[in-house]
């Protein structure tokens, strides 16, 4: 590059020369001089010219001839549309690639804008929900995908768990739908047919509502008897009062059994729902502490900080389940002597209803499976305590219920805390003065 400069520059230069000798021999210096700036002005604009005229008609062919640096530069132009048309040869055959591949996938894919319009999805997912090009491309999904359930999930970005629906194209199929937010927060959605796996859930549902229904009616046989033998229980041996004691304390577990597989039946089947109504939180508390007083021995304490004026919108019985669910595990599963304190605490932004124990404390790689039926840290922790091992599952589907999450916080020999988090949409506050109250409360309470 220096040298062909050089040699211009030399080139230039010797002109300039040569027209200076030219320009003193004839006596006309200046004329001479103009005319050769003249003309040198003329040639690189004539350069220009075809410069531009090869960039506008013909980038694609071999540049025209030139020397010099014009003809470096050419050269130069040249070589770089020729990388420029291999690189977009192989981003062009890379996406054919991705958009093939992704085509040719069971699963349903598609990107939307930030505002959620629609541009770009595979085969799959415009069978799983009618979507038609050009027709719907720049649409907004929830003007396509018309579900109440879907447009509450994508309006209110509830991307951390996946939704199901009914496919708005298809009859009798179901559909997973989960979204990532990439870039400027634009979506990527995922669609995946679950219409099997959501008949085997369905059937199980079913069984174990059915076969709960099915063996109410044995069990009021079987207590029944109990009961009966039981007026005669001092007339027989020690040894057979000892089994009619422990039939009855079984008879009353499976009861219990059969009571919270019904009401979870119920909970997922959102049948015959109470009617949501506002309700005071203290009165929830006192409620379930009136209950647990008469069966249990003073050993813990009870340290309940509620304001009076904490209101909750929801359905009684369900809410009701959930306090009494979390207020009772905390004392049955703290040691005797320990503190239990019971707490409201609201923002604008949300209310959060915890309870605070003193217990062993749960190891964190069990905290993710605690809602889990039947699932049990310690395997033989239900026959001691009386449990169903159902209560923190009830709890998880209440509160999915109210709109609620569940937060579990705790460290093995520090105690755990459960907070149960209800958004500021069903939360209230009146302006009547807070109240903290103690109570003596005992720990042996069945779940």
């Amino acid at each position: 590059m220096k040298k062909i400069w050089r040699n211009t520059i030399i080139t230039w230069l010797a002109g300039l020369t040569a027209c200076v000798v030219i320009g003193l021999i004839i006596g006309q210096l200046l004329g001479v001089l103009l005319l050769y700036v003249l003309g040198s002005l003329y040639w690189q604009l004539y350069q220009l010219y075809q410069f531009h005229y090869w960039l506008r008609h013909s980038g694609r062919a071999a540049p025209p001839e030139a020397s010099g640096i014009w003809g470096e530069v050419f050269d130069a132009v040249y070589r770089l549309h020729k990388k420029q048309r291999k690189s977009k040869r192989r981003m062009r055959q890379a996406l054919t690639r991705i958009e093939s591949s992704t085509t040719a996938l069971k699963e349903g894919v598609i990107m939307a804008d930030n505002q959620g319009n629609l541009e770009w999805w595979n085969n799959s997912a415009a069978h799983f929900l009618g979507l038609m090009r050009p027709v719907d491309r720049g649409q907004v999904i929830t003007n396509i995908v018309r579900s109440p359930e879907f447009f509450r999930y994508f309006s209110q970005k509830r991307f951390g768990e996946p939704l199901i629906i009914k496919s708005p194209a298809k009859d009798g199929v179901y559909l997973e739908i989960q979204t990532t937010l990439y870039d400027k927060n634009d979506h990527l959605i995922f669609v995946r047919d679950v219409t099997r796996l959501h008949l085997l859930e369905q059937m199980r549902k079913d069984f174990v509502a059915n076969a709960s229904h099915e063996l109410k009616t044995p069990l009021t046989v079987i207590k029944g008897y109990l009961e009966t033998l039981d007026m005669f229980k001092d007339s027989l041996p020690k040894s057979m009062q000892k089994g009619i004691v422990n039939m009855s304390e079984q008879s009353e577990r499976m009861e219990q059994l059969i009571e919270d597989l019904l009401l979870l039946s119920r909970l997922e089947s959102d049948d015959k729902r109470e009617e949501n109504q506002w309700h005071r939180v203290s009165d929830f508390v006192q409620s379930v502490t009136n209950a647990t007083e008469a069966i249990l021995n003073d050993k813990h304490t009870l340290i309940v900080n509620i304001p009076v004026e904490a209101r909750l919108y929801g359905s009684y019985k369900e809410l009701y389940s959930v306090f009494s669910n979390l207020i009772v595990n905390a004392i049955k599963y703290s040691p005797d002597g320990g503190d239990i304190t019971i707490k409201w605490e609201s923002s604008e932004f949300n209310g959060v209803f915890s309870v605070k124990d003193s217990g062993l404390g749960i190891d964190p790689r069990y905290i993710p499976r605690l809602t889990e039926r039947f699932f049990r840290v310690d395997k033989g922790r239900g026959s001691k305590t009386g449990g169903t091992g159902l209560g923190l599952a009830i709890v998880k589907h209440v509160l999915l219920h109210h709109d609620a999450k569940l937060q579990i916080r705790s460290e093995p020999g520090q105690g755990s805390t459960f907070s149960c988090h209800f958004p500021a949409s069903r939360t209230r506050t009146d302006n009547i003065p807070a109240i903290t109250s103690h109570s003596e409360t005992p720990s042996n309470v069945q779940e």
